[in-house]
């Protein structure tokens, strides 16, 4: 396997790794979303501020998240543009 064989590999299992994060990231802000869109006048004090330190968990780990994309992309520029080396024939 020569360097440019290993670089695609590197480079394609990097953009999966991004892809996966990326999906668990956005399943993170959705349940956020549902969180914060519901209406808490109904509810019990301390069921409001158990969704509150949810809701907060949440955000630290996407914001954990985000930087880990950043992370990935700025060490594999190409698995950021989605462009992985053409192997040759």
């Amino acid at each position: 396997m020569d360097d440019k064989e290993k670089t695609m590999i590197m480079i394609e299992t990097a953009q999966s790794l991004k892809d996966m994060i990326q999906k668990r990231m956005n399943n993170r802000v959705d349940h956020l979303t549902t969180l914060q869109s519901t209406n808490l006048d109904a509810l019990p004090e301390e069921v409001t501020k158990m969704r509150e330190v949810e809701a907060s968990r949440i955000r630290a780990v996407v914001s954990e998240q985000k930087d880990i994309i950043e992370l990935i992309d700025m060490l594999f520029p190409k698995a950021a543009a989605g462009k992985a080396p053409t192997k040759k024939q």
